[in-house]
């Protein structure tokens, strides 16, 4: 009798700390500690499901780091990692852990360059590894079970966490100790993980990712500047002092930055400075409503309208833009992207 080989999904899992590796510290406090190998080690001594019958899991480890430390450096080598490993044919997808605080833009990082049907899946935990009921190894198996199902194909580059499947881009973190944490400003969840097995119940969602392009994030400086009652500009013109190439300006409302704030974006865009506006509520979009002080006046004054983009995932868009264009294009090119993705 002939033996048929059955062939088991194939799935990279590659660590870069956050709380889903995190262990209380010898100084109090946790701290990032585990490897990807660690962490596979304590899923399979807390599942009941024997995940390696199932799918064959690889590891690999690019830092061992709480996010809020992350740099646009770290956010590169990230990328450059799960780049690398999907150039084997071997390989059916990647899940990456990563820490929640700065998640959204790594996110918007791979999900902006991201040009493989085969999917990336990330996830992490709001409860350290040795909390009594840590959401981390519920949160990996959901995680390997995405990235390990034909139905994920084509989905890009996605987020599983608290048992649902979201889109990388438009998403943000909107509390800090919920066990689902995350929101889409764009209609919910692609899909829910059930059972160990990923449902959805939407289609894949129009692809945002830019043109090939070389890009080189340590290059640019772009800074986010949050509008406030009596903000009067002296931050952004702070930002051009310090050589600022990009500016992302969150306005109140639907992008309203008040009089004083539109004068300095005013003054930006004459100094060649590229200048994004998003809003800092947690839904909705920039929208030109009021005058005097308003989106309109904003957008007059050079500012592009980044639509229900986050600003945090504005920064890495309009920094990767700047990198791989001259400023004098720059600016038509995020244009470009904001039209296309909304």
């Amino acid at each position: 009798m002939t033996r048929i080989e059955v062939l088991l999904p194939r799935i990279v899992l590659l660590a870069t700390g956050g709380t889903i590796s995190s262990r209380e510290s010898a100084a109090g406090g946790s701290r990032a500690s585990d490897s990807a190998a660690q962490l596979m080690a304590t899923l399979r001594a807390r599942s009941t499901v024997d995940l390696i019958t199932e799918i064959k899991i690889e590891t690999q480890d690019i830092a061992v780091e709480n996010s809020f430390n992350f740099t646009f450096a770290d956010l590169a080598r990230i990328e450059a990692a799960s780049r690398n490993i999907l150039r084997r044919d071997d390989v059916d997808g990647v899940v990456i852990t990563h820490g929640t605080d700065t998640m959204e833009e790594t996110l918007a990082l791979l999900a902006l360059t991201h040009d493989d049907v085969r999917p990336v899946v990330f996830t992490g935990a709001q409860r350290s590894l040795d909390h009594t009921d840590s959401d981390g190894p519920r949160n990996l198996r959901d995680a390997l079970a995405v990235a390990a199902s034909p139905a994920s194909r084509s989905h890009g580059v996605l987020l599983v966490f608290g048992e649902e499947i979201h889109a990388a881009i438009p998403l943000r973190k909107t509390h800090t100790s919920l066990m689902q944490p995350f929101q889409s400003p764009r209609g919910g969840a692609l899909g829910r993980v059930v059972d160990g097995k990923p449902q959805y119940f939407n289609e894949p969602r129009k692809k945002p990712a830019l043109d090939e392009i070389a890009w080189n994030l340590r290059e640019p400086r772009v800074e986010m500047i949050l509008s406030y009652p009596g903000a009067d500009g002296a931050l952004i013109r702070s930002a051009l002092e310090a050589g600022a190439s990009g500016l992302i300006v969150l306005g109140t409302g639907a992008g309203n930055p008040g009089s004083a704030m539109v004068e300095a974006i005013r003054e930006a865009v004459r100094a060649g400075v590229v200048v994004g506006l998003a809003t800092r509520t947690l839904g909705g979009s920039v929208a030109p409503i009021y005058r005097g002080g308003g989106a309109i006046d904003a957008l007059e004054a050079g500012a592009v309208g980044l639509g229900d983009l986050p600003g945090t995932q504005a920064r890495v868009l309009l920094a990767l833009i700047l990198s791989a264009y001259p400023r004098d294009q720059a600016r038509e090119r995020l244009e470009q992207w904001v039209h296309s993705a909304n």
